[in-house]
């Protein structure tokens, strides 16, 4: 099966710490850089999927004053009108009905916070990932605080309203054919890799890697939690991968004009 991708921004972060982009350099102030956060929409064979659902915009204040509390406020996300999921797939055509799975990755609230829009998706996320946020070994883990993982109002949503409709993935799963997800780890213990055929090959997708140059040029992520899972992605994508995606380097969007990939 062979899909046609649209790439999505869904918001961006103007002004990113270098040294969170690159393992241990890119450390002055004159070298932040900004980042855009993107979902991807999948169409093929009558399907349509969704990697990622937009941020939450009803929590984004509160995100921000935790995330840029140690940057003077510096950092901060950014979600414009036009970002909104459900602004995004109405530019390419689609409805949040018409799609069934969504693929989430990593459990953070730019990628989870609009999943109860989506009254008809299947939600699939990385089973460990998912044990290690709701029955972590350190309460106080220094990269996730809980309620910034997945927003308070989405906690009782997939618990109660959507409970059957959750996918807790294994570590290698196919979604349809021509759709395959592994689970990478690196920027976070849910983290997983997509990997969708196309008429201009395979593309792989994910939050592991950040910039292009995380896997063209073997630099280390700078935000990763485990840089031997990093070596050992970054291996397999260079393998797997005939497109780079990076979940948040703005230059995909100028490497395929409209988002477009596959067309």
């Amino acid at each position: 099966m062979e899909y046609k991708i649209d790439v999505l921004k869904v918001a961006q972060f103007p002004e990113t710490p270098g040294s969170e982009i690159y393992w241990m350099s890119n450390f002055g102030d004159d070298k932040w850089e900004t980042l855009n956060v993107y979902a991807l929409l999948i169409r093929g064979g009558g399907h349509t999927i969704l990697v990622n659902s937009g941020a939450p915009l009803d929590y984004l204040e509160w995100l921000n004053k935790l995330w840029g509390a140690g940057t003077n406020y510096r950092h901060q996300l950014v979600v414009n009108e036009e970002d909104h999921i459900e602004n995004r797939l109405a530019q390419a055509g689609a409805k949040p009905e018409e799609v069934e799975h969504i693929i989430i990755t990593p459990l953070q609230p730019y990628a989870i916070g609009g999943i109860d829009k989506f009254p008809n998706a299947q939600y699939h996320v990385n089973r460990n990932g998912w044990a290690d946020l709701f029955a972590p070994r350190y309460k106080l883990h220094p990269h996730d605080n809980f309620y910034a993982c997945v927003p308070k109002r989405l906690i009782s949503y997939v618990f109660l309203e959507s409970w059957d409709r959750m996918n807790f993935m294994k570590n290698e799963e196919t979604i349809l054919p021509g759709i395959d997800v592994f689970w990478t780890g690196v920027h976070h213990r849910s983290s997983v890799a997509v990997k969708v055929n196309t008429k201009a090959g395979n593309v792989i997708f994910s939050d592991c890697f950040f910039r292009y140059e995380h896997i063209t040029e073997h630099r280390l992520l700078g935000i990763n939690e485990n840089m031997y899972e990093a070596l050992e992605a970054y291996d397999r994508i260079r393998r797997e991968a005939d497109i780079l995606v990076p979940m948040y380097d703005p230059r995909v969007l100028k490497d395929h004009p409209g988002g477009k990939i596959g067309y």
